[in-house]
């Protein structure tokens, strides 16, 4: 019995051709470009339609107007909320930010109801306008890192010649450029509450694409550097930086001097403060002991508050994220020297080592989740420190499944339903036992991947840099 031949439908044939076609490299611009116009629309229309949410802002312009008053011990320096814990950068930034709600107004808010009523409604829309820009901006900056992955996956598939396997990727990976647009929280932390998480995860990003994608590593450290002076989470980013800078340098002295960069940006800035009241500024601005309140945790809602508060519990968590920064270690030592001894000592040698962008920002971004895992506490604006990076580990982690595309499939469900469960609960309030299980759960899943899953390619050849550095 002869087999008969069933063609496609021509609504199956038009999908085919359009998966194919718009897979292209010249369609990668228009894509993003679609992302970034939806992103301004839908942005434009929550900052006209959803009501403003006053919660820091007002101690925010409290600090600040201390601050230029003429006090300098970060000790007294504090609002409504409590004393004054970020970095100068932080007063000098939202300092100009009150200069653009208030005018030249020279005003003693003695009380936050005088600060409240100097400050109308129009003065805030103009600062939340502001913050749609970081936010656009933000957006930008983090589809050019995705985008810059992408276009290396695509070099992989190609070199291979195997068209179909790449459209497949290339599309795996636009559906996590669209992730990234889509959370509801990180709106609200961007232009519903001006928190100054926002301004520092674009220029911790930004800095970022500096290293991956542009090979600017002084001036990324300079802007790395700017991002921790606003607030310090962009410390968790460090060890991953630590790393990268001993691996392109290929020797100590050129780190030392990368990492001169990022001392000389702090004491720059903190200098008014440093110069007077030293202790007082460290102690303050980068406070390593600070005990939080439980009814604000997200992720250890199903503890004991007792338990939550208690040294033990600290130091078990801090024990665990420099346990895991070690072991992450010894995996990348390991993976550089199966990739030709990416890692070798070569302190006598001035050659620079070319990394490839989806090293680099992977192993950003892990060493940044490493220290979310085992926080302390995560509040719901924290969730602006790592959303962004969540498809990137889930996808990368997964990509050793590319070839097959029943278990990219797979992949894809999985990827979305845990980044999905991270979500729902950023937006449980207040958070219960249940979202914070549901959180820890997502994470834990995530970690075990990261631990499982190769390291991507470390370094590029000739050809590669050269076009990296084109791009």
């Amino acid at each position: 019995m002869t087999a008969s031949f069933v063609p496609a439908s021509p609504l199956s044939s038009l999908f085919i051709e359009f998966y194919h076609e718009y897979s292209r490299p010249r369609y990668d611009i228009a894509f993003v470009l679609l992302l970034l116009c939806a992103e301004s629309i839908l942005t434009s229309i929550i900052v006209r339609k959803i009501p403003y949410t006053e919660i820091d802002w007002v101690a925010y312009m409290q600090e600040v107007t201390m601050y230029q008053e003429g006090e300098r011990n970060y000790v007294n320096i504090r609002g409504d909320t409590g004393p004054l814990v970020y970095p100068a950068g932080f007063l000098y930034l939202y300092g100009w930010l009150k200069s653009l709600a208030v005018g030249n107004q020279v005003e003693n808010y003695s009380s936050t109801n005088q600060l409240i009523q100097s400050i109308s409604s129009e003065a805030i829309l103009r600062i939340q306008w502001v913050f749609v820009a970081f936010y656009l901006l933000n957006s930008a900056v983090v589809l050019g890192l995705y985008q810059s992955v992408l276009h290396r996956m695509r070099q992989k598939w190609h070199v291979q010649n195997n068209p179909s396997t790449t459209a497949l990727v290339v599309w795996y990976w636009r559906v996590a450029m669209g992730i990234t647009c889509l959370s509801k929280r990180i709106h609200s932390i961007f232009v519903l509450r001006l928190f100054n998480d926002a301004p520092a995860m674009t220029l911790l990003h930004i800095s970022t694409f500096l290293f991956a994608c542009c090979d600017a590593w002084s001036l990324g450290c300079l802007v790395f550097s700017l991002a921790v002076s606003i607030k310090m989470n962009v410390l968790l980013f460090a060890p991953g930086l630590l790393v990268l800078l001993l691996q392109r340098n290929r020797s100590i002295w050129g780190t030392l001097w990368h990492l001169s960069i990022c001392a000389v940006v702090q004491l720059i800035l903190g200098w008014p403060f440093l110069s007077k009241y030293p202790v007082s500024y460290l102690r303050k601005a980068f406070e390593l002991d600070r005990v939080f309140f439980f009814r604000w945790t997200v992720n250890w809602k199903f503890l004991p508050e007792k338990i939550f508060v208690s040294k033990p519990w600290a130091l078990l968590l801090l024990g665990l994220h420099l346990g895991a920064l070690a072991l992450l270690a010894e995996k990348w030592r390991k993976a550089s020297f199966i990739q030709k001894g990416a890692m070798k000592a070569h302190v006598n040698t001035r050659n620079k080592q070319n990394l490839s962008p989806e090293y680099v920002i992977y192993t950003m971004f892990v060493s940044n989740f490493i220290g979310i895992a085992f926080s302390r506490t995560l509040h719901y604006q924290f969730y602006c420190w790592y959303f962004h990076s969540l498809p990137m580990m889930h996808w990368i982690t997964t990509m050793k499944y590319s070839s097959d595309s029943s278990l990219l499939g797979v992949a894809l469900i999985l990827n979305t339903v845990f980044i999905l469960a991270v979500e729902y609960a950023f937006d449980v309030f207040p958070a219960t036992k249940f979202s914070s299980a549901m959180l820890q759960i997502s994470h834990a899943f995530l970690l075990l991947r990261i631990f499982q899953s190769d390291v991507p390619t470390i370094t590029l050849n000739e050809s590669e840099t050269k076009t990296v550095k084109q791009r």
